[in-house]
């Protein structure tokens, strides 16, 4: 999720900025003021209207947000990233293992004894941090993925989300933050656009969503109305920033799942909280597009001078977006050509 070194520490300062000027009350954008660290950040609003369920860990927090279906949260790093296991009567599937800085396979194991298959919403360290941990893992089959999981990631590429600004290491169980790397994990077979999973009287189907990243997929049970969006939708500012964002393939992408919209009773995002109402994808499609023709303007972030170049911030109600500056001007130039 970087486009150089300085780049984590640059969206590092951009998502905790935005979160000193949000309503902490709003579900829109972000993490939580930044005067609290984040062994102090209450939950956010949202989880206290789910059922918890108890596991035995000081680094997740598990809710039941659907049928058979479970929020792995991880709220204390500044990713807020949520996980989720999936539940048929025969199988059980995980979508994305998170961060990696505590096993989750630990977590599942106290969910379900089914037998379990792995596949990720796409390959940014913060959702394949515990794939390491499975033998069972599917994947989209492009270089950019396989590269991933061969691999993994260096301490140098993910030192950033173990400062003391970043995490509450008091809940993490890996206090060895100078060791801190994303391991390299196997690919037991491919997935593309359409293949299905039968889980046992629940069907599950891919649904490619390349943008954010070239191997972004979502999840779609046609028959719960669930869509599982990863990093394509949630609640806060989405990131259009590395250098293996393509906002040709994002702005089809999102117009894709705003098509199916109109068929869904939740949509479960990748980060900060675990539902969303399936308007939200109708309002994405048209957010985009008011950026797109030039309608919407970007706001100038304060917080860091030196971000202004990189990235262009626009807001809107319910999400946000962060785009790098050359990738947008070059998009709208194609467009209007």
């Amino acid at each position: 999720m970087m486009y150089s070194k300085l780049i984590p520490i640059i969206l590092l300062t951009l998502w905790l900025g935005i979160s000193s000027c949000n309503n902490k009350n709003s579900p829109v954008n972000n993490p939580h003021p930044i005067s609290l660290s984040w062994c102090n950040q209450p939950l956010r609003e949202q989880f206290n209207s789910l059922k918890k369920v108890k596991v035995k860990s000081s680094w997740f927090k598990v809710f039941e947000v659907g049928h058979g279906v479970y929020a792995i949260a991880e709220p204390s790093n500044f990713q807020e990233v949520i996980s989720y296991l999936i539940l048929g009567e025969e199988k059980a599937l995980l979508f994305d293992s998170g961060m990696g800085l505590s096993s989750i396979k630990k977590v599942v194991k106290q969910l379900t004894n089914l037998p379990l298959t792995v596949i990720n919403s796409h390959t940014h360290y913060d959702h394949i941090g515990g794939n390491h941990e499975f033998d069972n893992i599917l994947a989209i089959d492009l270089p950019y993925t396989i590269g991933r999981a061969k691999n993994g990631m260096s301490h140098d590429f993910v030192k950033h989300e173990v400062t003391k600004e970043a995490i509450c290491l008091e809940k993490s169980p890996n206090k060895d933050t100078a060791n801190y790397h994303i391991k390299p994990f196997k690919i037991k077979g491919f997935i593309k656009e359409g293949y299905i999973f039968q889980l046992g009287n629940r069907t599950l189907e891919i649904i490619s969503v390349p943008g954010h990243t070239p191997d972004a997929i979502a999840l779609y049970d046609k028959a719960s109305g669930y869509l599982w969006t990863g990093d394509t939708f949630y609640e806060g500012p989405i990131w259009l920033f590395d250098p293996e964002t393509n906002l040709f393939d994002y702005q089809q992408s999102i117009q894709k799942i705003a098509n199916i919209s109109g068929q869904l009773s939740k949509v479960f995002p990748a980060h900060n909280t675990p539902i969303a109402d399936p308007k939200r994808l109708k309002d994405l499609n048209q957010a985009f597009h008011q950026i797109m023709i030039g309608e919407k303007k970007a706001e100038n972030s304060t917080e860091s001078k030196h971000v202004i170049d990189a990235a262009l911030l626009f807001k809107f109600e319910g999400f946000s977006f962060y785009i790098r500056k050359n990738l947008l001007t070059d998009f709208v130039a194609t467009n209007r050509s």
